[in-house]
């Protein structure tokens, strides 16, 4: 177990966790639903089973069913559009929302990005990607996450600047 300290006061405690296959496939399908990482969703079943005071964990619980459930086809990648016909309008609407929160927080990075970004595949499932990390930054206690995800807005960056020269020079 290690320790996470500032300034001597002690902030969280890592442990290694081991699953099953069948149980981390469940726990991965679990995640994906709730589009949120494995690591997180077995921290916040821990937590709540913590939160009871009980000393073993229940035979049954609402955790428990989800996890038994069985992988939906329907769910992909958060970053891409979901498959189900009905999701994609609320799920355009926070792609959206994360778009533009992106925009506002890094123009000097974005400000190459062009106004026919969503028309092209490669830019467009970055610039979800991209959306996607941003929003999850806050479930990791580690600054090399942030710092890793800046290190990708300055690559999209210089690929964004980049790209009106490549395709000059493809169609030439």
């Amino acid at each position: 177990m290690r320790s996470h300290e500032s300034h001597g006061e002690a902030r969280s405690k890592r442990v290694a966790v081991s699953f099953t296959e069948r149980q981390h496939d469940a726990l991965q399908a679990t995640a994906s639903r709730q589009r949120i990482p494995v690591a997180q969703l077995v921290a916040r079943i821990v937590r709540g089973h913590l939160a009871t005071g009980e000393d073993e964990a229940p035979v049954s619980s609402p955790i428990a069913a989800d996890l038994a459930r069985p992988p939906e086809a329907s769910v992909g990648p958060a970053w891409l559009p979901p498959i189900e016909p009905t999701a994609p309008t609320e799920w355009a609407r926070q792609r959206a929302a994360a778009v533009q929160a992106l925009l506002d927080r890094y123009p000097g990075e974005l400000a190459s990005l062009s106004d026919s970004w969503a028309t092209d595949a490669a830019v467009r499932e970055q610039l979800w990607a991209l959306t996607v990390w941003r929003d999850l930054l806050g479930a990791y206690d580690d600054p090399r996450m942030e710092l890793a995800f800046a290190g990708a807005m300055g690559d999209f960056a210089i690929s964004l600047r980049e790209r009106p020269r490549l395709n000059a020079q493809r169609h030439r």
